[in-house]
């Protein structure tokens, strides 16, 4: 008898708990709706890898292939077809310096403890053992952003100085769920700079080149004593081995290319001279000003991964030229006064040289002969907003469509993933026009089949809605730098620009809020140098704080709203 009420007792409260809790679980698997058996695309134009090109085509996707594609084909009645007018198909991006999560352990120094002359190589940041793939963090969820770019693959390499490790090459599938869901290749060359280390040896360019060569050295010694122990071991103890140096032997025999980052042609001509010594196949990072020493690089055959993440206009304003046409129509003696007022100073003059050269970079390479490609930079810069910038300067659409596909595909060894053909990976981007006009929208893309739509031209590029508002002035602490001030703007989008102010000089900001995280990238100019800082972090009200990197280091800050847009005050 109590064995029955016992059951029933339990029945009961089963039930009970079956009734609370069955309207929230049937809720919940249909918040999102699952996705159709197939897509479809009518009427597309298609614009493949090779630079052919094709009308009226219609494309069904199904089970991460192109299952069909070209004019006539019949569209399956399980279908979803994809609304637009004048769609045109393109292969998706491959940024060949992008960005993924990562974290690398970082172990607690006492650097009381530490000889500045003998550090640890931790320290030194001499580690090209380190891989990014074994610390990274990035999942389909976080490749949105990218997608919304139009990036369906990037190579993420380790940020640091001299040689903080090797990097990977990553599909940025949305359905992927663990980390290495998302690789493509797991190993690339080791990255290397002429960032000196902080505080200790080696710190200047001159240090870090006799550096490397002394480990060069000693890596090819290690080697050699290797091979003797394996040919006679008699009389030799047995060897140690440095993962380290199996990593620069590696590059010495010209296994794999080093991304060395420089941009003066003094930094890249020292980086042709290193890999000439040891052998090594050198792909230079960045390239600001690699147009100077174009012809040295088409001799040695080096390519150059040109960075679009250009800083933003302090003192230079581009804009005076259209608002000049403007006041000209309006009569030209009231024009002459306007151009009397708005004479750029010689700090613009010298910034508008600086910057025309960054733009015009690419266009100025590819006219000599150097393979390049256009890349992020490892930033949140947006790649088809920079590519229209350069191709303002000089950069034709059919290299500027090489270089942010079938070079970066190439140089990574995944040129299939442009493939735009039946019984292909779905893989490729969808345009509301052509694909590097300032009005044309990415409408789609595609990465095996799983859909991504886009984000509006000229978008903040952030891959969720605007959560906060940051407009107003901000008070920072910036560790280790003292006080500064920003002056913030933000647009619906979610994009962000201002200026910046502190006792060492001031500068601009752009960026851009997503959610309530924030990116914001700071160029500063101060004492004749530029610096370009990068602030990381979440906004909490009128609180906000994160971390922010430099080529002056890491650090962290914290910032507090003083001032809201228009009248409003905070305190």
């Amino acid at each position: 008898m109590k064995r029955n009420r016992f059951d029933r007792t339990l029945l009961c409260a089963a039930a009970l708990a079956c009734f609370v809790t069955w309207p929230l679980a049937v809720s919940a698997q249909y918040v999102e709706p699952p996705p159709p058996a197939a897509y479809a695309l009518q009427g597309v134009t298609v614009f493949f890898e090779d630079g052919r090109s094709a009308e009226n085509v219609n494309i069904v996707i199904r089970s991460g292939l192109i299952e069909a594609m070209g004019p006539g084909i019949e569209i399956p009645a399980d279908a979803e077809i994809l609304e637009g007018d004048s769609l045109r198909v393109y292969p998706g991006f491959v940024d060949a310096y992008g960005a993924a999560e990562y974290e690398f352990p970082e172990p607690e120094i006492d650097r009381s403890q530490i000889t500045s002359w003998a550090p640890p190589r931790i320290v030194q940041s001499f580690l090209p053992h380190r891989r990014v793939v074994d610390f990274l963090t990035a999942t389909g969820e976080d490749g949105a952003d990218n997608r919304k770019k139009g990036i369906v693959a990037a190579a993420v390499h380790p940020d640091g100085r001299m040689m903080p490790g090797r990097g990977a090459v990553l599909l940025f599938r949305k359905d992927a769920e663990i980390p290495t869901d998302l690789v493509m290749v797991p190993e690339l060359g080791p990255v290397m700079s002429f960032r000196g280390a902080q505080g200790v040896y080696p710190s200047t360019t001159f240090a870090v080149i006799a550096f490397y060569r002394q480990n060069f050295e000693d890596a090819l010694r290690e080697g050699i004593i290797q091979s003797e122990y394996a040919r006679d071991p008699r009389g030799l103890p047995t060897p140690r081995w440095d993962p380290d140096y199996e990593v620069l032997r590696n590059v010495a025999t010209g296994n794999s290319p080093v991304y060395f980052a420089a941009d003066r042609p003094e930094d890249i001509r020292n980086v042709l001279e290193l890999s000439e010594e040891y052998g090594f196949d050198p792909v230079i990072v960045g390239g600001g000003e690699a147009w100077k020493v174009a012809d040295e690089l088409v001799e040695r055959n080096v390519p150059v991964l040109v960075s679009l993440d250009f800083p933003a206009p302090d003192r230079w304003k581009p804009e005076t030229e259209e608002e000049a046409d403007t006041t000209e129509a309006e009569g030209a003696e009231e024009a002459e006064v306007q151009d009397e007022e708005e004479e750029p100073s010689p700090a613009a003059l010298r910034e508008q040289e600086r910057l025309e050269n960054l733009y015009s970079n690419a266009g100025r390479l590819t006219a000599a002969g150097v393979t390049i490609a256009l890349t992020s930079g490892g930033g949140d810069a947006d790649i088809r907003e920079g590519v229209i910038k350069a191709m303002e300067y000089g950069l034709s659409e059919a290299d500027a469509m090489h270089a942010v596909t079938t070079a970066p595909a190439e140089m990574l060894g995944i040129p299939n993933v442009l493939r735009i053909e039946e019984n292909m990976s779905a893989t490729f981007l969808v345009t509301t026009g052509p694909l590097f006009e300032e009005e044309t929208n990415i409408a789609y893309t595609f990465v095996e089949g799983e859909l991504e739509e886009g984000s509006p031209a000229g978008g903040g590029g952030s891959g969720e809605a605007p959560g906060v508002d940051i407009s107003g002035t901000w008070n920072v602490e910036l560790e280790g730098a003292g006080p500064a001030t920003l002056e913030l703007s933000q647009e619906p989008d979610g994009s962000v620009t201002g200026t910046f102010t502190m006792e060492m000089g001031g500068g601009s900001v752009r960026g851009n809020v997503s959610g309530s995280d924030l990116a914001l990238t700071i160029t500063i100019s101060a004492g004749g140098m530029t610096i370009e800082a990068r602030l990381t972090g979440t906004v909490d009200g009128d609180s906000a704080s994160g971390d922010g990197t430099s080529d002056m280091g890491d650090f962290t800050w914290t910032g507090r709203r003083t001032g809201g847009p228009g009248e409003e005050v905070l305190r």
